[in-house]
């Protein structure tokens, strides 16, 4: 594929990801999201937040890629202040460079596996959120048979030194630079949220929640019962929750 074919297909991955993630938010906090302040984290080049930010009173995006976030804001200043809400900050998912409380939602996809320090990032989330605020979390369990950044079977399961070489090997880079998480541990590292698990549910539900596509092809989904679907939770590839600050 070429560099454009290749922009194009991860602007339009991006624009499915925004609709996902609006559909599950509106289930949770109701269809209107206006009177709310949202905050973007890991937003790089700004597709989701410009998407988003029609549907709530702000919209802030942040990323630590400068590059990233240069090009965010100058797409946004080409589209002009009437037409988008958003705005863009260099900062870490470590150290967030806003105060206490100053969010009502905060967006978490597909952001912590690259994170080092990730009970950092869970502290910081936490910390911006007012008090019964949520974020919407999303991302990969180490055990998903395919790991999706590098699109290598068994990848993530292995020993950092063995991924790397695996990656050599079939020269898809250097180093393995994702840190996935087993099921139990991304519970324990959101251990003081209330987390509302809409996996399954967009398993059940795929119109409803912007991911037909992908679960129509894999139709026997639709014989396993709630409860079993349920239960194979530590087994999902990725993960969609809302985590509710208490």
């Amino acid at each position: 594929m070429n560099t454009a074919g290749s922009h194009c297909h991860a602007a339009a991955d991006r624009a499915r990801k925004a609709e996902k993630i609006l559909a599950i938010l509106q289930d949770y906090l109701g269809t209107d999201l206006h009177a709310h302040a949202c905050l973007d984290v890991g937003c790089s080049l700004g597709i989701i937040s410009a998407a988003l930010s029609p549907h709530f009173k702000s919209m802030v995006g942040v990323d630590v890629d400068r590059p990233a976030v240069y090009q965010a804001v100058e797409t946004s200043a080409r589209r002009g202040a009437e037409t988008s809400l958003s705005h863009y900050a260099l900062g870490s998912g470590h150290s967030l460079p806003f105060a206490d409380a100053s969010f009502d939602v905060v967006i978490c996809a597909q952001v912590y596996e690259h994170v080092t320090d990730q009970p950092a990032l869970a502290r910081e989330v936490e910390r911006v959120l007012r008090t019964g605020g949520v974020c919407f979390f999303s991302g990969p369990n180490r055990l998903a048979v395919i790991e999706e950044h590098y699109w290598l079977p068994f990848l993530s399961w292995l020993p950092r030194p063995l991924a790397s070489a695996y990656m050599r090997l079939f020269k898809r880079g250097q180093a393995y630079d994702a840190y996935p998480l087993f099921y139990g541990q991304i519970r324990r590292l959101w251990r003081n949220f209330e987390i509302h698990d809409y996996t399954w549910r967009m398993l059940r539900q795929p119109q409803r929640f912007g991911v037909g596509e992908r679960v129509e092809k894999y139709p026997w989904l639709s014989a396993i019962p709630d409860g079993v679907l349920r239960g194979l939770a530590p087994f999902y590839p990725n993960y969609n929750w809302i985590m509710v600050k208490r």
